[in-house]
């Protein structure tokens, strides 16, 4: 979905969200939280949920229905219409909704984070023969994104940029789904595209596939993905969400615990309808690097929306903190956590 057809309804949807996103849960119903959620495993987000048994508060003071969707920017819509609570924003993502939508956005966690030292930066590949040397060898030529506005696009944009390419002309970008990336490769439909771990490193160490750059050569360190909720949602349900953040981070954490990794693919790999072997690069050095307290970077957001403003992906820049953000329910959980491990 291009960003703009899911701006066309923005303003609709902004203006007809249900009354009871505000109200709160009756107190005999745990808060149903729906959670957007686009690439698994990255997004761990319906694997951190499956032992329930785990989880202090599930069943108790909340429940989780993750929804999955095609990228970041569907996603806005989504919030917008009340058909989630909680949004994985790319950095311009989050500005369409704030801008655009008029949404009263807060980053509220972290889920991944991009070319971070000593781990995974989203990167873009072509095949071992290709003609494609450098980015400027891009021109005239058609990039696979698993959606417009989202993450990788950006990527490709602050890259295109950096080597004196205009993004909007002189590269074709088409949008599809990570898994058909590549298919789309092998059969020359698209000429480069970003391929998901473990298979990247695969295909690169079998001499198949080249590396041509990655996110941190355009922007350096970013907050690739963000948790994003609404003010009055979040406002609304703040002892319920408390318990949420608790359970959240005491999964990430479990899930991240090398000690647990025996369980942990298993469950990983099932959320993700994939072997358990392709799950053996997570929390390596080849994957991205998540906060184990869910905390936000937001220097690294602030760079990157920063950069999809003057590229013109996003209309103008925003400040991110201190109006758009609430580490509150993520800092309380750390101190729950220490308290109570």
């Amino acid at each position: 979905m291009g960003i703009k057809r899911v701006l066309a309804g923005l303003a609709l949807a902004a203006a007809v969200v249900p009354a009871l996103l505000q109200a709160p849960a009756l107190a005999d119903e745990p808060l149903k939280i729906r959670i957007g959620w686009g690439s698994m495993p990255a997004h761990l987000i319906p694997a951190l949920y499956q032992d329930t048994s785990a989880l202090k508060h599930y069943g108790k003071s909340y429940v989780v229905e993750p929804q999955q969707f095609s990228a970041s920017t569907p996603q806005i819509t989504a919030l917008a219409s009340g058909d989630i609570d909680f949004a994985a924003f790319s950095p311009s993502a989050f500005v369409l909704g704030v801008v655009n939508a008029n949404l009263d956005l807060q980053v509220v966690a972290d889920i991944i984070q991009d070319g971070k030292p000593g781990h995974y930066s989203q990167s873009i590949y072509v095949k071992a023969d290709s003609p494609i040397k450098t980015v400027q060898d891009l021109k005239g030529k058609t990039v696979g994104v698993n959606g417009l506005g989202s993450a990788v696009d950006n990527a490709l944009r602050a890259m295109l940029a950096k080597n004196g390419m205009n993004p909007k002309t002189d590269v074709r970008v088409v949008e599809t789904s990570f898994a058909n990336i590549l298919p789309m490769l092998n059969d020359g439909k698209i000429d480069a595209g970003p391929i998901q771990q473990p298979m990247a490193s695969k295909l690169v160490k079998e001499g198949k596939y080249r590396l041509l750059f990655n996110s941190a050569d355009a922007m350096g360190p970013t907050q690739f993905v963000a948790l994003v909720g609404r003010k009055s949602f979040l406002d609304a349900h703040r002892a319920q969400l408390m318990d949420f953040f608790e359970d959240h981070v005491r999964a990430i954490r479990w899930i991240m615990d090398p000690k647990n990794r025996d369980k942990a693919l298993p469950i990983i790999a099932k959320a993700s309808v994939r072997p358990v072997e392709q799950m053996s690069y997570l929390f390596t050095d080849i994957d991205y690097y998540r906060d184990p307290w869910g905390l936000p970077d937001i220097a690294g957001l602030q760079r990157a929306i920063n950069v999809s403003a003057e590229l013109g992906v996003v209309p103008k820049t925003i400040e991110v903190s201190p109006d758009h953000v609430d580490l509150s329910f993520v800092e309380e959980a750390k101190k729950r956590i220490e308290a109570n491990p």
